[in-house]
């Protein structure tokens, strides 16, 4: 064989060595594939657990309300929703809004309430003449709502008892979407003041 022929034999091959992929890089290529596919897979077939709600929660859309304060000021709903959490709480103000339990103990917790970065709105079934005298007699220093109308926003809020035929007191925690988060209700799971201010907390 010629020299000029071996001299072209291994300029051929160094040709092919030069554009043929070193196969290291070959199984690398194959394994990433190969990952990705099987990650596809996965993903595809994975049944998702939806994210688990916040104990004793009832999640729902708040029905919005508009009502008169003690000074006959209307309270719109719809200015918290989007921009502040909140609590409705409804009292028994048959005796006197200042007399109900949950009324007292949301005085004597006001401070807390207040840091709890939420808005508190207090319902009764009284009139606003009745519902600011309460509030002199308690020195309560939240306003009070009346709901005059056959309690439509007690029916609507679940705090009124159908087979008594009367509201009934209940304490209910909505985040800033509006969504209803905790429900107290009397007689069952009205709850402590306590709980009422964590959940208040806890809630975005």
């Amino acid at each position: 064989m010629s020299a000029g022929s071996s001299a072209d034999q291994e300029v051929g091959h160094a040709e092919t060595d030069a554009v043929r992929p070193p196969r290291f890089a070959i199984w690398v290529l194959l394994i990433a594939t190969g990952a990705i596919l099987g990650l596809v897979a996965w993903k595809q077939t994975r049944t998702y657990d939806r994210p688990a709600a916040p104990e004793s929660a009832y999640i729902r859309q708040a029905p919005v309300f508009q009502l008169h304060d003690q000074a006959m000021k209307l309270v719109r709903l719809q200015r918290y929703i989007g921009r502040q959490k909140f609590l409705v709480a409804f009292v028994n103000a048959s005796a006197g809004a200042e007399r109900s339990a949950v009324a007292t103990s949301i005085r004597e917790r006001w401070t807390d309430f207040e840091r709890s970065g939420g808005v508190v709105l207090v319902v009764t079934a009284a009139r606003p003449a009745e519902n600011r005298e309460a509030i002199e007699r308690g020195r309560l220093p939240f306003a009070l709502l009346s709901d005059l109308n056959n309690f439509e926003v007690h029916r609507e809020w679940g705090a009124f008892d159908e087979r008594a035929d009367a509201p009934r007191e209940a304490v209910i925690v909505v985040d800033r979407a509006g969504l209803i988060r905790f429900v107290h209700l009397e007689p069952d799971d009205l709850g402590l003041p306590d709980v009422w201010v964590k959940e208040l907390r806890m809630v975005r």
